[in-house]
């Protein structure tokens, strides 16, 4: 699961209780905000797709 460090309260307990429910990776980026292209300001999310291949 990928949060930012500048993500918002909702979203952080959001990914607290997906978290207790199944588990998994916490990956904490800096800087990306909630995830879309507003705030990320661009469509590549090249440490997602290095989260996948490595699977």
């Amino acid at each position: 699961m990928f949060t930012s460090d500048d993500e918002e309260a909702e979203g952080k307990e959001s990914l607290k209780i997906f978290h207790e429910a199944i588990g998994g990776e916490i990956i904490e980026l800096k800087g990306r905000g909630h995830y879309t292209l507003g705030d990320m300001g661009t469509e590549e999310f090249p440490e997602l797709l290095e989260a996948v291949l490595k699977q």
